[in-house]
Parts: C-alpha cells; structure tokens; sequence
C-alpha cells in the first residue's frame, strides 16, 4: 500500500475514535445536566417549600396537620408552574392533609414510610404524571412539639422537631420517684409521626439549563455528522483509491494524445501553423494533424468527433491512425477512395451514435493549390487580403460526416491560393460557445479576431482568437472541445524547392 493511503487510513481511525470520544463526553454531559443538575435544583425548592410549612406552624401555634390545608392550598397556588403538589400523611400511609387536584394515592407507601425515619438522606422519587409529565417527591418526617436540638443544622426536618421515641419500660418495674426515666412534669402523650410529601415539576427547572442543553445537543449532532461521515468516506476509501488511479490513467491518456498532435515546428522553414486543443474534459475527442505526404504535399486534417471524454478520444485515434495510413498522395481518386474506406470503417467498428466530421486537404505548395474533402465539418475559411478589404472562401464540399452512413461517396474539390492566405480551421465548440445571455461567438467573432491580428504570424492569431472566446464565454464553462488551426499558406519558388531536395539527399547520402 502506497504511504499517502497508509496515512488516509490512519486519519480515518482517528476521526472515528475522536466522533466516538466526543458522542460520549455530550451524551454524559447532557444527563448530567438533565436529570442530575435539574434534580438538585427541584429537591432545593422541594426543602424551600417544607421550611415554609414549619414557619407557618410556628406562626399560628399550630399542633393539628389537617389545619395546615390552607396553608398547602397556599403554597401550591404561588407557583403552580413548579409545585405539583403537597400532603401530610401518616405513619399508616393515610392522607391528613393535602393541596388542591392532588391525584392518586401518595407515593410513598407505610411500609416506606418507618425506614424514611431513620434515613437522613430520603432520596426523592420521579413519578411520571398523566398530564405534566415527571415530578419530583421528597418526603420529609415531621412531629408537632418543642423544638429539638439534637437535630443537626440545616436539616429541613428540624424547623418542625421530631421527639425521639419513648423508651419501652418493662411491665413489672415501679420506677424510683427521682429515676430519670419516670415521667416528667408537663409533658403529654407523644404525637404518632407524621411525613410531609412535595412534588415538584421538573420540567419547570429543566428550562433553566435550556441554553446549556441546546449546546449539548448542537454537539451531539455534530459527534453523530462527523462520526457519519468519517464512516462514510472510509467505507468509499476503495472507490477513492479506484477512481485516483482512473485519474492518473486519464492523465496519461491525455499526454499520449498530446504527443500524437503534431509540433508547431515540425514543418518550420516549409509552412508556417499553429494549433491548438482545449478538451472540455481531460481527453477530448477533436483531432488535428499537419505532416508531409511522399509526394512532398502537406496535408492538413481537422475533426471533431461526437461526443467528449476517453470514448471519442479512443475514437479521435483510430480516425487519426487511419488518416496517417492512406496519405500516399493527394490525387482525387487516392484521397476519395481513402475517405470512403474510413467512413466504411467507421459503420462497421462503432455505434450509431459515434461519428466523425473531418475536414481533410492536401496543399501543394509547388502549384499554390489546395485539394480537400469536407466530410461534414464546419466550412474552414480561407481568408485572403485584397488591398484593404479580406475576401472569405469557404470550404464546405465533400460529403457527409463518417461512421453513418456505409455507402455515402466522397468528392474532392480543389482551389487556388494565392501567396499569404490564411487558412483557419476550427470545431464547433469555437463559434458554438455560448455566454451567460445564450449568446454564440460565431463566425463573425472569428473572422473579427483575424483581422485584428492579420498581419502577426498563425501562432499569435490562433492565441488571440482563443482568447477572444475566452473572453466572450466570462464566467461561463466551455461545452465543447474547442480546436483550432491557423496555417500561412506560402508557395514554395524552385530555387527553394532544389534546396530542399538538395537537403534531403544530402541526409540519405549520410
């Protein structure tokens, strides 16, 4: 395995182990915060609400539970957001006294109720209730008497104070006048114990954290987002790697299919050209090739094949490879025939859907004429100055594009050049590309382009025209492939024509 995917791999481990940490450290912390943090404040109000009932005994010299009802009504009635309910009840479970719309029975039972007198603590319950949903009931004992010091500070129960129970005397003993343990001037029989029972509403203090709860959930859904994704692309990690290697395989593909263009300056010193090919993908599906035949012709192809991407690149080859085998020479029976068995090839090797448009020519620089076949491409413009004035040729015969159909027939035709005439090729994604208002650049923008820039050599005129469509597109993508060939068509004298076979058998000489 490659270090960059090792790595991946690693950076894939880590962020799930950290989405995994953080889901957890949210989770905690959001039920702490719900049920511990919003407890503790119910349980604080539920004492607030039991130190109020002692006051009120005080107060009115109360020793009777069942005459505290108003006393209750009154508390549940100043917050009824928050209090759900308060009774009195006995040590047997019976209700002494209680709040109004109190429903069902009390929630501690009598069995209960005995241990919660040695149980300092009394830990409240959550009930859930029909209507408002959970509440908290804390219990508290109580005993109408003096107050007891033995209580220690800060305990609700000691504002009502609780006697400790009588010691059991045995039945036979007569204690002493002066025992300790005999009865005592001025005290009555003890009173049965009694528990006073709050329920709270949670739901009224979990509003208090409700901006601490909301960050808690904003970080749960983002432990959950990140764990999810982190899943997700290590479960795409071999779609990745697959599709990275498809990538450096078009990247290849794109630099074979560079190679295969010809140079700008192959043929220096015998015809000046420039081209270019931008794909609209990494591969595209136009071709161009300029190169010399036996006969010392040059022959110019452009084509466009339909559709883009590595299918019509594979396509664009195979036009390109076959063009190249057939050039012998530019004579119209040779050229003819080469364009009908190309277009035989074509229907038999490729779909319906695939075809090729091609503009194909031979220029002979010894007689200044140009022979081509145009199998329906775009018409090429051959441009020719006339003092001030630019005369346009368009070259549109031949026949119809190849790959379609099995028995169409090709004609060449031919025409004069004169010495400077600028022969501009193109696809159709050059005058076809459209800007943001649906606009074309068209012919004209191409044949403006050149007469700004007649007099420069073809490769500034082929920069400037696709520049000018760059322009024209702004901020719009290109939908086509756009190629482009600018060739300076310049006669070759005999003086330069016995140098140049002087040249060439020099070289086989060698």
């Amino acid at each position: 395995m490659k270090p960059r995917y090792l790595w991946f791999k690693i950076s894939i481990a880590f962020g799930v182990l950290l989405g995994l940490v953080l889901l957890v450290q949210s989770v905690v912390t959001y039920r702490y915060v719900a049920d511990s943090m919003v407890r503790q404040e119910a349980a604080r109000e539920a004492d607030r609400r039991f130190q109020s009932i002692g006051r009120a005994a005080r107060l009115t010299g109360t020793r009777e539970s069942a005459a505290l009802t108003p006393v209750l009504h009154e508390l549940v009635h100043e917050n009824p957001q928050q209090i759900a309910w308060i009774r009195i009840v006995g040590l047997d479970g019976k209700v002494v006294a209680e709040s109004e719309q109190v429903e069902g029975a009390p929630v501690y039972k009598s069995g209960e109720l005995g241990n919660a007198m040695a149980d300092r603590q009394r830990r409240p319950k959550v009930r859930d209730t029909p209507k408002d949903g959970r509440v908290l009931v804390s219990l508290y004992p109580m005993r109408f008497g003096p107050p007891s010091f033995s209580r220690p500070p800060g305990d609700p129960s000691a504002l009502i104070a609780q006697q400790p129970p009588p010691v059991p005397e045995p039945a036979d003993a007569t204690p002493p006048p002066d025992s300790p343990r005999g009865p005592r001037p001025g005290r009555g029989p003890r009173a049965a114990p009694e528990f006073v029972e709050v329920a709270i509403y949670l739901n009224g203090y979990s509003s208090h954290f409700g901006g601490l709860q909301e960050n808690l959930i904003v970080n749960v859904s983002a432990a959950v987002a990140l764990l999810v994704a982190v899943v997700f692309i290590g479960l795409r990690f071999r779609n990745y790697v697959h599709g990275k290697r498809i990538e450096e395989e078009l990247a290849l593909a794109r630099r074979v299919q560079t190679d295969m263009f010809p140079e700008e300056d192959s043929l220096a010193g015998h015809l000046s050209f420039a081209a270019k090919c931008v794909p609209t993908w990494q591969v595209g599906g136009d071709l161009y090739d300029v190169f010399e035949t036996d006969d010392g012709e040059v022959a110019l192809v452009l084509g466009d094949v339909s559709g883009k991407g590595l299918p019509a690149a594979l396509l664009m080859g195979v036009v390109q490879g076959a063009v190249r085998a057939s050039s012998g020479t530019g004579s119209a029976l040779s050229h003819e025939q080469a364009a009908e068995r190309l277009n035989h090839l074509l229907c038999m090797k490729t779909a319906r859907e695939r075809f090729v448009s091609l503009f194909w020519c031979y220029y002979d620089r010894r007689t200044g004429i140009l022979r081509y076949i145009n199998a329906g491409h775009l018409p090429p413009l051959l441009v020719r100055r006339e003092g001030a004035v630019s005369r346009v040729i368009r070259l549109d015969e031949g026949g119809p594009v190849l790959g379609l159909l099995p028995g169409a027939r090709y004609t060449q035709a031919e025409v004069a050049v004169s010495p400077g005439d600028l022969l501009v090729v193109y696809s159709d994604g050059i005058p076809e590309a459209a800007n943001a208002r649906d606009e074309e650049f068209g012919e004209n923008g191409v044949l403006a382009s050149i007469d700004r820039n007649w007099n420069k050599p073809p490769c500034d005129i082929c920069a400037a025209i696709l520049a000018d469509v760059r322009a024209f597109l702004g901020k719009e993508l290109p939908q086509d492939d756009q190629t482009l060939l600018v060739v300076r068509l310049e006669a070759v004298g005999k003086d330069s024509e016995r140098a140049r076979s002087a040249t060439a058998e020099a070289k086989v000489a060698g």
